[in-house]
């Protein structure tokens, strides 16, 4: 995936969290604390690749995969949000 799908990427992603209320993101912050410790107990580098890796997961199932006996988009977003926080954190 080059650059410029990434910077379009991460854009459609900070779109969709703009209206984000200050707990879910402060519920963000915790849940990004957590991915990032268990990928490092995993011995998973947290790089921009595996960022863009969780928003492109996200933002492909989001729009090909049926959801099942309830709303999916939820947790979608948060998974896409973690990728671009990762990727924000990185500063690329």
């Amino acid at each position: 995936m080059g650059v410029d799908r990434r910077t379009e990427l991460a854009a459609l992603v900070r779109q969709q969290a703009a209206d984000s209320e200050v707990w879910q993101e402060a519920e963000l912050h915790l849940l990004e604390r957590a991915l990032i410790d268990r990928l490092e107990s995993m011995g998973v580098a947290v790089t921009p690749d595996v960022a863009v890796a969780l928003m492109a997961t996200a933002t492909l199932l989001g729009a090909r995969v049926p959801e099942w006996g309830g709303d999916a988009r939820c947790t979608l977003g948060e998974v896409a949000l973690l990728g671009l926080r990762l990727l924000e954190d990185q500063n690329l």
